[in-house]
């Protein structure tokens, strides 16, 4: 490499180190001042945090006081900060058998990227905002119909926490659910989306056999199952009556193209469909095709998706609540569930402050921090350091170097 390159990838650099100076400065001034969150028993977890420039996570590490965990944060301001899920007689031994596990809590990741609708953010139909809401809206399912609903999880039991990124975490610290075992814990996480259900006991079976001509044949007839029914019968009960509800309320020609957009349907069967009268009769008049459509339809839509490996793996490092994100300068913020319903994480999980800092957008496309607050492509611009911090985080701005 010649002087003259060397001269202008030095120059090239610099913004970059000046931007992950200006963070690591503004998450230090954050820590010599916060009170981080911590989990029960936190003596008998393991933690682990990522510095600025570190490529592995410093693992094994323990804290006897709250100071102590303090003095490091403050002193160090790393990147990122977690403690196991599980508890442990060893915690800072150095191998995962050495450190004797006790119990664990049982945790519930939900991330925007495992949504099916990622495939219409890439399409760009949706906004990466809307997705922040759509998974805002399963984690409130999850604690609400799934965890206190099918499973009686007392919500003192439940803390919801905004990770700071792309979603939510939940942990349930039941004393029921601290000694599950993997395999249960997965099995949990796939019942929240409905995998391996029995489908055809999803609606009640009312057929009857019947003599016709010297033979018996069997009548094959659907009826759908009371709204309070539990788990997945009366998720896909309320699920069918609501549909069929807003259908009802639609001009007829709306009520058939909303028909027809069930898969499988078409123009004929959606004519057949007889939409007067209350949910359940209707539903219970529909044809079995479009009554297994509603059903099928049910399954999607009220399917909450966790990450499995997270909610199986026994040793699983969770980020600590009211630490910052690495990634987006966003603070991991625990929140009641009535909070959570109108969460806007990008109004009130900022923690950086107002002060004004002037970026460039690196992008090569448009990016937003919800609707708070956007860039274009080489765009310059003063705004208050939360929203900077944001987009410097995520690598879609870097600090603009006055000279």
């Amino acid at each position: 490499m010649s002087l003259k390159e060397d001269i202008a990838k030095h120059k090239a650099s610099l913004p970059l180190r000046y931007t992950r100076e200006w963070l690591q400065e503004r998450f230090r001034e954050f820590y010599a001042r916060a009170e981080p969150e911590l989990p029960p028993r936190f003596t008998t977890r393991e933690w682990g945090m990522f510095g600025w420039g570190d490529k592995l996570m410093q693992r094994h590490l323990a804290f006897r006081s709250e100071d102590g965990l303090q003095t490091r944060l403050a002193r160090e301001a790393p990147m990122h900060v977690y403690h196991s899920v599980a508890y442990y007689a060893h915690p800072s031994a150095g191998k995962m058998n050495e450190k004797q596990w006790q119990a664990a809590d049982l945790i519930f990741d939900l991330d925007a990227d495992h949504l099916p609708e990622m495939e219409l953010l890439k399409q760009g139909k949706i906004t990466f905002g809307k997705l922040i809401e759509i998974i805002r809206g399963q984690t409130v399912r999850l604690v609400e119909d799934f965890l206190m609903g099918d499973l009686g999880i007392a919500i003192e039991n439940l803390q919801m926490v905004f990770s700071g990124g792309r979603g939510y975490h939940v942990h349930v610290r039941a004393p029921v659910v601290l000694g599950l075992p993997s395999g249960a814990r997965r099995e949990l996480a796939d019942y929240l989306t409905g995998l391996g259900a029995d489908v055809e006991r999803l609606l009640h079976d009312a057929g009857h056999t019947r003599k016709f001509k010297g033979k018996h044949r069997t009548t094959g007839e659907l009826r759908l199952p009371s709204t309070d029914a539990p788990g997945w019968q009366g998720r896909v009960a309320r699920f069918a009556s609501a549909w069929l509800t807003e259908t009802q309320a639609l001009p007829a020609k709306e009520q058939l193209a909303r028909l027809k957009s069930l898969p499988g349907i078409g123009s004929t069967m959606a004519k057949r469909a007889q939409l007067d009268g209350t949910p359940q009769g209707v539903f219970d008049a529909l044809p079995r095709r479009v009554q297994t459509a509603l059903r099928d339809a049910a399954l999607i839509e009220c399917a909450v998706h966790a990450d499995e490996p997270v909610t199986g793996d026994l040793h699983r490092l969770i980020r600590l609540p009211g630490t910052l994100h690495g990634g987006t300068g966003l603070l991991a913020q625990s929140m009641t569930l009535e909070e959570l319903r109108t969460f806007d994480p990008y109004r009130q999980a900022t923690a950086l402050g107002e002060a004004p800092v002037k970026v460039r957008c690196v992008a090569g496309h448009p990016v937003a921090m919800g609707d708070v607050a956007s860039l274009k492509p080489d765009e310059v611009t003063e705004m208050p350091a939360s929203q900077g911090a944001y987009f410097m985080a995520r690598g879609f701005a870097t600090l603009e170097i006055e000279t």
